[in-house]
């Protein structure tokens, strides 16, 4: 890792904030990681998104989005990497549909013909201290009066009211590069989560932000004394189920071999 500067994503910082362990396999070590059903959903639902706003306004339609996943996907299911490997021709079959009924929720939300989109998966960074901040965001809008807004789509589940702040986490982060690289605050971020149709919200001002640089700044000094002392503390979460990780894990080396027990080793 390079010591002068420190490079954080949206979902760089949040491995850390979840399990150092986690964020350490994946940004200091490097390890690969098999591509999951859910996460190769998500890319394709995010792709279809973006190929549809750069239609015509009036070909933004359910039926387009549907010829649009079935060209994109026969596309990217042949690069490397595109097509689980532990999906069958079935299993196939029931995710092309999940990932049409998240297409067709967006549409609940939503009417993309009427929207004025400024920025599809905008790429943004900003050096703060030895910090470089940087990600893509997945929409921008630019509004007659100045104002911004920032979208991001979600195919997973609707967090809880008590997690609800948490999961503006990333949006947070680019609201907060926008506001120091660009000068403006977003007048809104919006959270459009497809799999149970509904939108969240949240108006982002100076304070709030503030604040948030400041959790930025001390979250990148914890990494790097992690790094100086190679101190990379697991912390066991139901998360670790899903983890690719688990085998070679320090909190599951008495557990790995049972992984039928389904339950979290003692922290």
């Amino acid at each position: 890792m390079d010591q002068a500067l420190l490079k954080l994503s949206p979902s760089s910082a949040g491995d850390f904030k979840s399990c150092p362990q986690l964020f350490k396999y994946r940004a200091i070590d490097g390890l690969v990681e098999p591509v999951s059903p859910a996460v190769a959903r998500g890319s394709l639902v995010h792709a279809v998104l973006e190929h549809l706003f750069q239609e015509q306004k009036e070909l933004r339609t359910p039926e387009r989005a549907d010829e649009l996943l079935d060209a994109l996907w026969k596309e990217l299911r042949e690069g490397e990497g595109g097509r689980p490997p532990s999906m069958t021709v079935e299993d196939e079959q029931q995710w092309l549909r999940s990932s049409r009924s998240l297409l067709r929720n967006y549409f609940k939300v939503e009417d993309p013909r009427v929207l004025e989109v400024t920025r599809l998966e905008w790429w943004v960074e900003y050096e703060i201290a030895d910090l470089h901040l940087r990600g893509i965001i997945d929409r921008l809008e630019e509004r007659p009066d100045g104002s911004w807004i920032l979208t991001d789509y979600k195919t997973g589940r609707v967090p809880g009211e008590n997690r609800e702040m948490a999961a503006f986490f990333g949006l947070s982060f680019y609201a907060l590069v926008c506001w120091r690289a660009f000068g403006v605050i977003p007048k809104e971020i919006r959270l459009v989560y497809l799999s149970d149709p509904s939108v969240l919200t949240l108006n982002p001002h100076e304070r709030k932000l503030i604040a948030f640089e400041r959790q930025m700044l001390a979250l990148g000094d914890a990494i790097r004394r992690a790094v100086d002392r190679d101190d990379w503390r697991p912390r066991p979460s139901p998360l670790c189920m899903g983890c690719s990780f688990q085998a070679h894990c320090p909190a599951w080396t008495n557990t790995a071999n049972h992984p039928s027990m389904g339950r979290l080793p003692p922290r």
